[in-house]
């Protein structure tokens, strides 16, 4: 990895959710791009493996196991972050969940887990880290929101509602931190294969039903969301505050 050539060279970037999926795209692309990453996952084996992966290509990162929707854990987090650095250029709150049940059937606790995860856990943790983003010379956030707020998914009440809460969120931060020389922009991903997709690309009914639906003609992977992300991150967008970017691939143009 060349720090000279990066988008984000001499720059420290924190991604939650980085052990799989969308997380761990994001933190591969930015270390490539010349961050030094912190690998944030609750899973404290494929937080490690992320970051080794990064330091096997040459890249820096250090990785923390630590819950999002647990507020003394993402202070603990910023805290130790913090004896590292005194500064974070780029925060990546990616970490969630989904309970994909009817309505009738979803509990409290199922709420709870949601929007603790989805929607308080980027909360916390845009909150715990106010301090390093403020020390950063323009400082990016981007919340991983979904396309399921503008095109509602069966069974993904709850999911949506987090979803929504975190675009809402969103937009407010983006007024409340502009002054402090962060912006805050967020990205409405729409099938992506990860872990938690494949699943269904297993079954043949869905996989032509994406292949009508989509005008690019492919499921999108985890890559896609994180060339946006860095996009979000970097300088490039320095003019953009308070709006997101869909990453769909054509998705959201059909009616249902």
């Amino acid at each position: 990895m060349s720090e000279a050539a990066g988008r984000l060279a001499g720059r420290t970037a924190l991604v939650t959710g980085a052990g799989r999926g969308i997380g761990r795209a994001i933190a591969l692309l930015f270390a490539r791009e010349g961050a030094e990453v912190a690998v944030v996952d609750r899973d404290a084996a494929l937080a490690e493996a992320v970051a080794g992966e990064i330091a096997a290509a040459g890249g820096r990162a250090f990785a923390h196991d630590a819950d999002v929707s647990d507020e003394a854990a993402m202070q603990a987090l910023a805290a130790s972050i913090g004896r590292r650095t005194d500064r974070l250029h780029a925060l990546v709150n990616n970490a969630g969940i989904v309970r994909r049940r009817h309505f009738k059937r979803l509990t409290r606790a199922d709420w709870d887990a949601i929007l603790g995860t989805n929607f308080i856990g980027a909360v916390q943790c845009t909150r715990s880290f106010l301090p390093l983003l403020r020390g950063a010379a323009g400082a990016s956030v981007v919340n991983i929101a979904s396309i399921t707020v503008r095109q509602e998914g069966v069974r993904l009440s709850a999911y949506a509602a987090s979803k929504g809460a975190l675009e809402s969120l969103t937009r407010s931060l983006a007024l409340d931190l502009g002054r402090d020389g962060i912006r805050v922009n967020y990205i409405s991903p729409g099938f992506i294969r990860t872990d938690m997709t494949e699943r269904y690309m297993s079954k043949w009914l869905f996989r032509k039903y994406l292949k009508y639906r989509l005008p690019i003609g492919r499921p999108g992977a985890p890559e896609d969301v994180a060339k946006a992300a860095l996009f979000l991150a970097s300088s490039d967008s320095d003019y953009m505050t308070g709006t997101g970017l869909v990453v769909d691939g054509g998705l959201t143009l059909r009616a249902i």
